[in-house]
């Protein structure tokens, strides 16, 4: 079934067999099979965690994943150990490497339109490749708010198809507030920045940038988390006073150094006392950076540094996303099946890559790798005896372990859609969930002829070293 691979790889989608189960399950009212409302209360999986509240991996063991996050075949840029001389030929690559950045097809635009050899070389023109110079310096900078990041300097939709309209085609990823980038080249409008980030080469609005020295940038990524995002999204304080740093969107994990100020004197109009003060980048009118203090709420969903890497964190903190609209590369505010689990574990000090297939090779997790000489009796009892937290890495999808009833193992994913045959009639059915969801594992099928467990190319651990 073409549709489905291609659904597969793109969107995270999976399909339902009934008979991954020696015996079916009816079906439930909310179109899933072998499941019950109560399986949506992170405390039904907490009760039937081992050692719920154990501590996995402690600072040393976090701290040392996130720094091999960052070496050979970890999955992230080291912004830091980039040459600060840019050459021509470093910066075409980087172009080319922004336009890979998604495997959405780009095929039409909002209105249905195909995409000819012109539209095409109307984005590639807009990058101005042919006026990189031989040689320049880099620029270095900090992203003030989350930030789209596109294949190409441009606004303009695109799609694969207009059935696919969730799935847009420059979509590249997001930034969000705090992370350093180096600026490699400027868009022939002058209104897009070529932001080598910790994810790779994108495009960038050149107001989401602020420009400082690169000692200024990376004293200020490498501070201690004054506060870490531990709610889906948090914002800071309002203030007309200060635009800026007015009601900024914070998504789960970001972690913000603290700002020293003083208790009786106002930040930003407002008195600190019943806030946590943060430090923040704003961009200037020159578009130069400065660091200022931000207020959140105290009854804001945020933690004094990383949560304790525990089995029950971890379902709490992927819980959280529950119900959560699926949105691919970060779109529509929210995540996709990538951004759950690495979000989920950015709370707890690991880091886990921007997309499912890095996540299933990065040299940063301990992976459990299965190959065709695997057989399907093995790659079973694999995922039986998986632990809360471990990744399904499939072709296009990850999902989550979270526990298992019966011996049957249990995952949460974010996922557009579920298809299964029904146990009643062996028709094939399909429901569409479009967020983030909880699902039976076995049945979960990646096409009509093979399961998601026989697609399994990686059981990664994270919570192990």
């Amino acid at each position: 079934m073409k549709a489905a691979h291609l659904l597969a790889a793109v969107a995270c989608g999976l399909v339902f067999s009934a008979g991954a189960f020696a015996a079916p399950p009816a079906v439930s009212t909310a179109g899933i099979l072998a499941f019950d409302e109560a399986m949506l209360s992170p405390d039904y999986w907490i009760r039937r965690a081992p050692q719920p509240d154990a501590v996995l991996l402690d600072a040393r063991a976090t701290a040392a994943q996130r720094a091999a996050a960052y070496a050979p075949g970890g999955g992230f840029v080291d912004v830091r150990k980039l040459s600060a001389t840019l050459t021509r030929d470093q910066v075409l690559d980087w172009i080319r490497g922004a336009e890979q950045q998604t495997p959405v097809k780009l095929a039409v635009d909002d209105t249905g339109r195909p995409v000819g050899p012109d539209t095409l070389q109307l984005l590639r023109d807009a990058t101005a490749a042919g006026q990189v110079p031989a040689m320049a310096p880099a620029r270095y900078g900090l992203a003030v708010r989350r930030a789209p990041m596109r294949t190409y300097p441009s606004d303009r939709v695109f799609y694969a198809s207009l059935d696919q309209t969730d799935y847009e085609s420059l979509t590249a990823g997001t930034l969000f507030p705090g992370e350093p980038v180096l600026v490699a080249h400027t868009s022939a409008d002058g209104r897009w920045l070529l932001a080598v980030t910790t994810q790779g080469p994108a495009w960038v609005h050149t107001g989401d940038i602020a420009i400082g020295p690169a000692e200024t940038v990376f004293a200020y990524a490498a501070l201690p988390p004054g506060r870490v995002v531990t709610g889906d999204h948090v914002h800071t304080v309002f203030t007309p006073e200060a635009p800026a740093l007015s009601q900024l969107d914070l998504d789960m994990g970001v972690a913000l150094p603290r700002a020293d100020v003083p208790p009786d004197q106002p930040v930003n109009g407002a008195s600190p006392y019943a806030s946590w003060a943060v430090q923040l980048p704003v961009r200037q009118a020159d578009g130069s950076l400065a660091i200022r203090p931000a207020l959140i709420r105290r009854g804001a969903d945020t933690a004094p540094g990383y949560l304790p890497l525990t089995r029950a964190n971890i379902i709490r903190q992927s819980f959280k996303l529950l119900g959560e609209r699926y949105g691919w590369g970060h779109q529509f505010d929210a995540r996709d099946c990538s951004g759950l689990v690495a979000e989920t574990y950015r709370t707890m000090g690991l880091l886990l890559q921007h997309s499912s297939g890095l996540q299933g090779t990065s040299t940063a997790l301990k992976h459990r790798t299965f190959t065709a000489a695997d057989t399907h009796d093995a790659r079973v009892k694999a995922v039986r005896e998986a632990q809360v937290g471990d990744l399904v890495v499939v072709p296009g999808h990850v999902l989550m372990i979270v526990g298992h009833v019966n011996g049957e193992p249990y995952v949460i994913q974010d996922v557009p859609y579920a298809v299964f045959k029904d146990p009643a009639t062996g028709a094939l059915r399909r429901t569409k969930l479009n967020q983030v969801a909880v699902t039976p594992l076995l049945p979960l099928y990646a096409d009509d002829e093979k399961t998601y467990v026989d697609a399994m190319t990686s059981l990664a651990q994270p919570t192990r070293r």
